[in-house]
């Protein structure tokens, strides 16, 4: 087996919610880093302490570092085939990263048609209320939102945890391919979003957000909505763009990201980028109640025997299926409810 070089390994400890203390380790490549590792934490451990990140030498192998990873919780991301040849009895296979996608070739009536009730009815409204849009490619405008509405809106959002592209690489491979969408209410410019355009591949892929100064009160209003509807409704116009890519976010249903863009009618799909080609294990030491009762609220998605996306919830007899965390959206085949006494 293989190993491409670039591993890292990213410890912590605290407290967990049940009140217990307990350890993290993420082992793999750079791109969990980011992404997965920091939910991880953050949805198991309530008091964080001692955060650690260092690369790893990878002579001895995957195989070998993974085997001797001590915590109450771990998580490997590693290519597929690494991770089929690494999944344990008791570890939990699941994709890496899921993207949503909507369909904008068959024209304005359709993509309205796949919005749910809600958010046709939020475009309605945003309508009457003086929404609009334009869209522009303008370098100047460009910096003007860069600076004035997606910075402060990350900062605001994410504070030190806010992930980006840096300015000068958003202008040259976002904005110079693609464009700039433009949020007025009244004629204020209140939001707006950079866009990548893949014309190869006929996709708009949603990159950048934000409102003015970040304040949340545009957002509170709609401006940051009416951006998802904006470029909807721009691509479904365009004879030279077929789907609309409103990227990605972790494979856990938990993710408020994941729950508001099936709002819009997105398909859910494994990525035809680097997280296409990564798998996700989570491996735990010992099933305590702090580990049953992370993975019971965090339900997975995973692939079923065709490749297609499956929900993985867990439960056992003092933590109970969370049905109440929905994961029905085109794409996702259907559902598993795995008896942690059992796993």
């Amino acid at each position: 087996m293989n190993e491409m070089p670039g591993h890292f390994i990213r410890e912590n400890s605290g407290t967990t919610e049940l009140g217990e203390s307990a350890r993290t380790v993420y082992l793999g490549v750079s791109e969990g880093l980011t992404y997965i590792a920091p939910f991880v934490e953050d949805r198991f451990l309530t008091k964080q302490s001692g955060e650690r990140t260092v690369p790893v030498d990878d002579s001895p192998g995957l195989a070998e570092l993974w085997s001797s990873v001590d915590a109450d919780l771990a998580v490997l991301v590693a290519p597929v085939e690494v991770v089929d040849a690494l999944v344990g009895p008791r570890d939990i296979r699941a994709v890496s990263r899921i993207h949503q996608i909507v369909d904008t070739s068959r024209g304005n009536e359709y993509v309205m048609s796949q919005l749910s009730r809600r958010e046709a009815k939020r475009r309605r409204q945003a309508e009457q209320e003086g929404f609009g849009y334009d869209v522009s490619h303008q370098d100047d405008h460009f910096f003007e939102f860069y600076r004035t509405m997606h910075v402060p809106t990350m900062h605001n959002r994410y504070g030190e945890k806010a992930r980006s592209v840096e300015e000068a690489k958003a202008f040259r491979t976002l904005f110079h391919e693609g464009a700039l969408f433009r949020v007025h209410r009244s004629g204020e410019w209140v939001a707006g979003s950079v866009s990548q355009i893949d014309r190869e591949r006929r996709t708009l892929n949603a990159r950048l957000i934000g409102v003015k100064s970040g304040d949340d009160k545009y957002r509170t209003a709609g401006a940051q909505n009416f951006v998802y509807h904006a470029i909807l409704d721009w691509a479904a116009g365009e004879d030279s763009i077929d789907t609309v890519d409103f990227q990605g976010c972790e494979p856990f249903l938990t993710k408020g990201t994941f729950q508001y863009k099936k709002r819009f009618g997105t398909t859910a799909v494994i990525p035809d980028n680097i997280f296409g080609g990564l798998r996700m294990l989570i491996r735990p030491k010992a099933l305590t109640p702090s580990v049953r009762h992370f993975l019971a609220n965090n339900p997975v998605l995973a692939e079923d025997s065709s490749g297609g996306l499956v929900a993985k919830y867990f439960f056992d007899q003092d933590n109970a299926v969370r049905s109440d965390i929905p994961h029905s959206s085109p794409g996702i085949t259907g559902d598993v409810a795995i008896d942690l006494d059992k796993l």
